[in-house]
This record gives structure tokens, sequence and C-alpha cells, in this order.
């Protein structure tokens, strides 16, 4: 949900996943760029933008004018498309009070890329994700032992793009946010289990044996 000049600045969703946007209230307005259109052609500088430079807004108001000239490069001409390809670049801005769903996904078809990004970029999670896939689509387990990691996938990246994703409102949290400040929480816990186990276990030796039995028996 977003107001009237909120949005999501250029982005490209994480981890290589494609993503559906139903509208159901409102108007947006998008514009799609081809995943090998250069970063430095279609982002705001700090010159232009200021402290706004990764606003929907500034965007609009900085980079589409050039878009929509002649001498923009014709390869990275702005595309109006219904689904997002994922590696695309993308903005969107709602002219209006905004209400819409939305989701990133990963599909057969975009699979290896998927799972690719995923192992370099989300180590805890390609491995959780692993264990599901050997256990309920063996299929797609075998296809991700297939995947060459040492090769690119040929699908460009957006570093921003970890804590962005296609939403109506650019103060709104991706699911991305969320994993990766659960893995900060989980080891900030163990590091104070930790601390607590040399605590109790400093004048006892058993309860020191103890504690850093349960400690390697809890990370496995």
């Amino acid at each position: 949900m977003g107001p009237p000049r909120s949005g999501t600045g250029i982005h490209i969703d994480p981890l290589g996943t494609s993503a559906w946007n139903a509208l159901v209230q409102g108007h947006k307005r998008w514009c799609l760029f081809p995943t090998n259109t250069p970063r430095e052609l279609i982002k705001v500088t700090r010159e232009e933008g200021g402290n706004q430079q990764d606003e929907a807004i500034t965007w609009f108001k900085v980079i589409y004018p050039r878009t929509q000239s002649p001498t923009w490069p014709g390869d990275y001409k702005a595309v109006e498309i219904l689904q997002k390809p994922g590696g695309w670049w993308h903005v969107v801005l709602n002219l209006d009070t905004t209400i819409a769903v939305t989701q990133n996904f990963a599909s057969i078809v975009n699979f290896p890329v998927v799972w690719h990004k995923t192992v370099r970029g989300r180590p805890k999670l390609s491995r959780k994700w692993y264990r599901i896939l050997k256990q309920e689509r063996p299929e797609l387990a075998a296809l991700a032992d297939s995947v060459d990691l040492m090769e690119s996938t040929g699908i460009a990246s957006d570093s921003s793009s970890d804590s962005s994703s296609s939403s109506s409102s650019s103060s709104s949290e991706s699911n991305s946010e969320c994993d990766s400040g659960s893995e900060a929480d989980g080891m900030m816990h163990q590091r104070k289990k930790r601390k607590t186990c040399v605590m109790v276990g400093s004048g006892n030796s058993a309860s020191q044996d103890d504690c850093l039995s349960k400690e390697r028996s809890s990370s496995r």
C-alpha cells in the first residue's frame, strides 16, 4: 500500500527471481529495462538526486526523460510488460493511492538461475531449501546438483535489491530483509549463548563440558 509519489526505485529483484504484481486499487507507472542495461545508464547519481537519489519519483524526474530522447541507446529502451522477468531492472511509481499484492517466485524455468544466485548469495537459505527439495521435489534437487556454480548466469544482480522488491511503498520491507534479520538474530543469540556457557562453566568443568556439548548439538 502506498500514497501518491511513493514507489520503489530502480532495482533488480533478489536472487534472480521473477515477480508478479496484482493491482487491487489505484494506478502504477512501471518502467523495465533488459538485464544487460548498464547500471550507470539508469541509476540516479548523488549529484543529480541528493538524499533522494534512490526514490522512484526522483528517477522519473531525472532518468525517464532521457529514455525518451533519440540519443537513448536502442538496445536499452524501456519496456512495458505484464510479468517482470528475473534480472530485469525496474522502477515503480504510484500515481495515486494504491493497494497491490506482489510476490517474487522461482519456477522450473528460472530455477537454475535462482539456485545459482541463492547458493552464492544466501548459502544458509540454499542449504535449507535443498533439504526440502530432496524430500518434496527430488527432480529439482537433481537439477540443483547439475548447476555449474562457477559459470556466470548471464543475469545481472543489484546489490541494493536485497532490500528492494516491486512493492507499493518504498517503506515496505521485503522478504529478504526479514530473512537477513532472522539470520542476524540467530547469530546474536548464539554469541550470547556462548558467553553464558563460559560464565556458567567457568567454575565447574563438568558444567562447561555439558554446555559445550549442548552448543555443538544445537548448531547442527
